[in-house]
């Protein structure tokens, strides 16, 4: 049962910056991922667990949440110690959204990821390897950007710029995929990913 609200929007650009983080508690799995304010929206934390766990299967989680922000998870098949888009499942406050793209593709626009939620359209691209990620719907743009990397974190700084009526939903789901291998969307990480794909479809085979 879904409880979040997504109602309120903000029309004025949102500006952002989010700080890479690790947490090695003693008697829990060790976490890592990204934390900020986002504006009027308020705290955001996205993380995962950077183990490899056997019994997950090859699988992998990251999950975000935040007071203002609807529960989002991505779970897809572990790659460079992240989730990534091969076989991925996005859960947004419960809701499943459907996601798409085309790894073959030559062109930027065709290789993008498309992602259908309640009735939105998503359209989710980078510029490239390391570089800015953009997703967009109609009237709404949240572009992030990789920023100074932080050697205590194993990360690096994200600068986030939101345009249009965006809400915390549109926010929510471009800050998650931040932590989330999308290599893959680009043409030298498609490339690089094809040796990972053909495993993946072995072992999809052997299942």
């Amino acid at each position: 049962m879904r409880v979040f609200d997504a109602m309120e929007t903000s029309s004025a650009p949102v500006n952002f910056e989010l700080t890479p983080y690790k947490d090695t508690p003693k008697k829990k799995l060790p976490t890592t991922g990204l934390r900020g304010d986002v504006g009027h929206f308020g705290p955001v934390t996205v993380e995962r667990c950077p183990l490899y766990r056997p019994l997950e299967k090859g699988m992998d989680t990251v999950r975000l949440s935040g007071p203002a922000f609807p529960e989002t998870t991505l779970r897809g098949k572990r790659r460079s110690g992240q989730p990534s888009l091969f076989k991925a499942e996005l859960t947004v406050d419960g809701g499943r959204a459907e996601l798409t793209f085309n790894a073959r593709a030559l062109r930027k626009e065709d290789r993008a990821l498309r992602i259908a939620y309640e009735g939105r359209k998503y359209v989710y691209s980078t510029e490239g390897l390391g570089r800015a990620k953009v997703l967009e719907r109609e009237g709404v743009r949240v572009r992030m950007e990789p920023g100074q990397f932080d050697p205590s974190a194993g990360g690096a700084r994200r600068s986030g710029t939101a345009t249009g009526p965006v809400d915390a939903v549109d926010l929510a789901i471009a800050i998650l995929l931040e932590e989330v291998d999308t290599d893959v969307l680009t043409l030298t990480g498609a490339a690089l990913s094809s040796p990972f794909a053909l495993m993946q479809r072995f072992s999809d085979g052997a299942e």
